[in-house]
Parts: structure tokens; sequence; C-alpha cells
């Protein structure tokens, strides 16, 4: 499929759709540093540019509507988090984009607090306003939404995300039935592993070969802060365990502060940028810029690569039923 891609952030979720062989024809975001991370190592440019700002008639012919919709003001991590927290409003850009550009199909990612937020009545406001969304011109779409865990593909973390599949309704309802059929994707991954599955991916299977963290490290961002370590129980403050795999990799922690970062298994320091990058399954060629806050931000607002690609390969299977 082609895709437009907003809030595409520094590009998980792109990656992943490129890697299961769709084309992203468009990119955008708001935030220079993860425009410059996008651009520095994508052949397909991001622009910088707020979605505010974007018009569907401007945009490319393309297939799908692709995006990870700003989550900071839905997330369980936010104690602030209300319906009318401004960020919560992005997702109406993404209808309005719908509206003028009429795409076949649109995937949605998003938190899993989305779906507690206002007692549900949030998440059903959202799938009403994208189900009704071209409505006159072509009965609107059908949507479906799930709660996924990344483990469950290969993520060695546990990251929770909700994900909405659109699809117009001028597809009839026996060809979008079929369609659903390969949403969500079949998991790969299970807790204890058997004859069918892989286990879950561990910290130890993913960043246990690296050494210590240096400016000067032949694999590039492998650099931490100095923030203190302690272990009291709340997010970014526990024991790990090298067997299991990672909580949740997050960009921002409540408010306005700055990135969580967890503590290394080995209770010496916090994790650096490349084993976060490695948690969420980014390659060790993907670079991150800007200063190391906003890089460890990036990261922990990213979809997870290799998810996004299981998301990517149900794509491709949707697709042959055109």
């Amino acid at each position: 499929m082609k895709i437009v891609s907003l809030f595409a952030g520094c590009g998980g979720l792109d990656l992943g759709l490129h890697k299961a062989g769709h084309k992203i024809v468009h990119a955008s975001d708001f935030d220079k540093d993860s425009v410059d991370t996008y651009n520095g190592y994508f052949k397909n440019k991001a622009k910088l540019i707020d979605v505010h700002h974007l018009k569907g008639k401007e945009l490319p012919d393309y297939d799908l509507l692709a995006g990870g919709f700003p989550c900071q003001g839905f997330s369980v991590a936010n104690i602030y988090r209300s319906k009318d927290d401004s960020r919560n409003q992005l997702y109406t850009q993404i209808v309005r984009l719908l509206k003028e550009s009429k795409p076949k199909f649109f995937l949605l990612e998003n938190v899993a607090g989305i779906l507690s937020l206002e007692k549900g009545q949030v998440v059903e406001q959202i799938v009403k306003d994208l189900t009704n969304v071209n409505k006159s011109a072509f009965g609107g779409y059908e949507v479906r939404y799930k709660k996924l865990n990344a483990a469950d593909y290969g993520v060695p973390q546990n990251r929770i995300r909700v994900i909405f599949l659109g699809i117009s309704k001028s597809f009839d309802q026996n060809t979008r039935e079929t369609m659903f059929k390969y949403f969500p994707p079949t998991p790969t991954h299970i807790s204890k592993g058997d004859m069918i599955n892989t286990k879950f991916l561990t910290l130890r299977d993913v960043i246990s070969d690296l050494g210590d963290p240096d400016k000067n490290y032949p694999i590039p961002n492998h650099v931490c802060n100095k923030h203190e370590v302690k272990i009291n129980g709340y997010i970014g403050n526990r024991k790990l365990d090298w067997d299991k795999p990672s909580p949740t990799i997050v960009g921002r922690g409540g408010g306005t502060g700055g990135p969580v970062i967890a503590v290394h298994p080995n209770l010496k320091r916090r994790f650096s940028v490349r084993e976060t990058a490695r948690i969420q399954t980014f390659p060790d060629d993907f670079i991150f810029k800007g200063p190391i806050s906003s890089q460890f931000r990036q990261i922990g607002n990213a979809v997870a690569v290799r998810f996004a690609e299981h998301l990517g390969h149900m794509l491709k299977k949707i697709e042959k039923q055109i």
C-alpha cells in the first residue's frame, strides 16, 4: 500500500511498515529532533510541519492513513489526563484529513489508557467520529479496535497498545469481513513458549552483549544520563529481571516531566539510549538526533518496529483482497 504517515515521530511505525513491503509517500511531524532522526535514516524524507497546516488536497495519492497520534494526554502514566487535554484533540485532525483525502483504509495506534478515559466515553466518541467521516461520499468506514501486547509479536517489552483499523464501506460487507479476518495479526510469541509459538524475548536476549555506555562506543547512541539509581517500586525505579521482557519504554512521565528511563538490571545505572532503542527493536544503525533527553523521548513515543512490521504484514494480506 501507499501510506501517508501522520505524527511520524522518529519513524518506528514507518520502518516496520516499510520492512513489510509498503511505501511511505508522505511522513510528517512537528518535532524537529524527530524529523532530523527520521531524515537521517529514511530515503523518503519527512516534513517538519504541524498537522493543523496539512491539507488533504496537497497529499499525494495514497491508500492508507497511518498514525500513532500523540498519546500523553491519554496515558495512565499522566495523572493529569483528561478528555479536555489539547493533545487529545489531535485525532480530530486525522478525521479532517480523512474527510479531505478519502483513503480506503486507516491504521491508528494509541495507549491502552484511551479505553478507560472518561469511563470509555472518549474511545466511543473517537470510533463514532471515525465511522461517520465520509459517510456521504461512500458510506463512511467500518472501524474495529484491539488491545495488543507488542511482546506477543517478538518485541522484548510488555507494551500494551490499542490499534484501530478502518476500512472504507466502498468495499462490500463480505469483502470487509474477509479483510477483518486478518486483524489483529496472529501472535508469534507467548510468555513460556510452546511447539508453535516462541517464548517472549527478554532483556538478556537483546542488550546483554552491550558493554558499558561510552560516547565512543562502536555502536551509536550507547550513552546514558547520570540520573540517580534508586529502587522504590515506582515506574522507572523498579528492579528488572534479565530473563523477562522490559516494562513499557515511555516517552516521558506525568505532567511536563522529562523522560522516565528504567534502571539497568545491573542496578548500577539506567538504560542507555541504544538499549532503549533495542528494546523498541530499532536496528543499531538507526541513529537518534538531538539532546539525549529528546532521544529517549523519541524512542519512548515510537511504535516498536517489529510490532509495526507485523501490522504491515497484516495489511499486505488485506491488500490482496482488493
